[in-house]
């Protein structure tokens, strides 16, 4: 999982779904990408499981909330912090 952990620059609300999800991963043992990918019943794949922990992008919704509850996360909790990074992005903040 080398490489998952770059945090986007500078500090905003895509930073800070980026941290929170990072910490949520981290805490479920840090399980690979394939595992995760498993335990959304292969609704997404591993490629998008690490597409979405990159944090390269501010990912779509479904995506990532198969991911949050995969890794036993609150839900709302990273729905507010999505959208927040969502109108982030569109208002060019980052």
């Amino acid at each position: 999982m080398r490489g998952i952990r770059k945090l986007p620059e500078p500090a905003g609300p895509g930073h800070d779904l980026l941290v929170a999800l990072s910490e949520l991963h981290l805490h479920a043992g840090e399980p690979s990408t394939r595992m995760i990918a498993r335990s959304t019943g292969h609704a997404i794949s591993h490629d998008t499981v690490h597409r979405i922990l990159a944090g390269k992008d501010v990912p779509r919704w479904r995506p990532l909330e198969l991911v949050v509850k995969a890794l036993d996360g609150d839900v709302e909790t990273f729905r507010a912090l999505w959208i927040s990074a969502r109108r982030a992005m569109e208002q060019g903040i980052g």
